[in-house]
């Protein structure tokens, strides 16, 4: 027979109003902004009052500035450049010269339209028979589809309509280097060896001396591993830039804080309604009123409540590391968690989490997410804590200056970091690798 009993548990229940919120704390300023327009275009009581005066005040140890889009020195906007063509234009356009059917050209279209982003064509034509027959009623052989792609892999650029790096390049052997046997042995015959940078095994295998080999490489490398590169994916190339959500300047050594808020800042209730929602008998009118004028109100209390509560934590991340971002030497960083920041400022950690994963913060020596000011602490064999970002800098430095014929291991590499009184286990050096995008010293290997 089963047991009852009684458990009692505590649940946090989040409130629509404090779920709007979070997203509105963790929104950037862009997706800030147009959450706004969208909130004037769907309530029709909050109107755009009129722009007020920049106010500077002192928070903290810390000048503080309400900083509009409309004043920022910089321009931040999303900028539109025209490109000359697309791949497919490209394509079609060297189509008009040959002397080619109906159906050839319908078919060459076709492949054209399902080649992915790099160019290539990572479909079989057993696929693309069954597609063709299946939503365009046409009956087409392999065959008939092997003549089209032929037609396009003998156009500009060389290498587009392969079915991988592989093919794509022994296309261009193929074409621009026909005498090259050695460079297009290794591709055809020895591809996983050379992507690996078994140097000793195609050299022996190939029997060639290691000047032949680097030779190869060299040539191999200068080929175009993307068809598709140059060549935008439409007839407009957005060109995105980085939005700060803080700007931090320094002056007569003091820290300046600006915490940018959108162009559409100055929010209010529209007079014409709020005293319609007075007047009016109509109940149903009323209740309208009245909700949308209850919704605009927290808006735009929660606008102001998100501005106050990203500059409390900036302002303590600041106080905490001052020196760094006086002297923008990442020596100076100290280590930092969360819960540091959520202590100070009386908050929840996942409201810090919120304010540093999606914030920019812009310097005189960089612009980069909140986040990366947050580090582990490492404790030394004499007792001085520093910051884990040390330790990754160092690493990379070393790896920076490493005989690149001969590249350290990761074994090798955390002997190094024991020698200056960094005790780091060699799957730590891993990770820390991994975060610097630096590959295994297996493939840093040069000839």
């Amino acid at each position: 027979m089963n047991k009852q009993k009684l458990l009692q548990k505590n649940y946090q229940k989040l409130s629509p109003n404090q779920i709007q919120f979070l997203g509105l704390l963790q929104a950037p300023i862009i997706s800030l902004e147009k959450r706004i327009k969208e909130e004037i275009e769907e309530n029709p009581v909050i109107e755009e009052g009129e722009e007020e005066e920049e106010e500077i005040k002192e928070e903290g140890g810390f000048l503080s500035t309400n900083y509009s889009n409309n004043k920022t020195k910089k321009n931040y906007e999303n900028v539109s450049t025209e490109m000359s063509t697309t791949l497919k234009q490209h394509l079609l356009s060297q189509l008009v010269i040959l002397e080619l059917d109906e159906k050839a050209l319908f078919l060459i279209n076709y492949i054209i339209n399902s080649l992915d982003d790099n160019g290539y064509l990572n479909r079989d034509l057993y696929s693309i028979s069954g597609d063709l027959l299946t939503n365009h009623s046409i009956e087409v052989s392999e065959k008939e589809i092997e003549a089209a792609l032929s037609i396009i892999k003998d156009l500009e650029p060389c290498g587009v309509g392969a079915k991988n790096l592989k093919e794509c390049l022994l296309l261009q052997l193929k074409k621009y280097y026909p005498n090259e046997k050695v460079a297009k042995n290794i591709i055809s015959e020895h591809y996983h060896k050379f992507s690996n940078k078994n140097y000793e095994f195609l050299i022996k295998t190939l029997d060639i001396t290691k000047t032949k080999l680097k030779d190869a490489y060299t040539l191999i490398e200068k080929l175009n591993p993307i068809p598709s590169a140059g060549f935008s994916q439409n007839n407009l190339k957005s060109v995105e830039y980085i939005h700060p959500d803080f700007i931090v300047t320094v002056a007569n050594n003091k820290i300046q804080l600006q915490v940018k808020e959108s162009e559409i800042k100055h929010l209010k209730i529209n007079n014409y309604y709020s005293n319609l929602a007075k007047e009016t008998n109509d109940i149903k009118t009323k209740k309208f009123l009245k909700d949308k004028i209850e919704s605009a109100k927290w808006f735009i209390e929660a606008i102001e409540k998100r501005k106050l509560t990203l500059k409390k934590v900036m302002n303590s991340i600041l106080d905490i590391q001052k020196k760094y971002f006086l002297s923008g030497n990442e020596n100076d960083l100290v280590p930092m968690k969360l819960a540091d920041i959520a202590n100070i400022v009386k908050m929840d950690i996942s409201t810090i989490s919120r304010v540093s994963n999606s914030k920019y913060v812009e310097t005189f020596f960089g612009t980069f997410k909140v986040k990366e000011l947050f580090s582990e602490a490492y404790r030394k064999e004499d007792g001085k804590t520093i910051s884990t970002k040390k330790i990754i800098a160092l690493l990379k430095d070393i790896i920076d200056k490493e005989d690149k014929t001969q590249p350290f291991t990761d074994e090798e590499l955390s002997d190094i970091l024991s020698k200056k009184n960094f005790n780091v286990a060699r799957r730590t050096v891993s990770k820390y690798r991994d975060k610097l995008n630096v590959k295994t010293a297996k493939l840093r290997r040069t000839l």
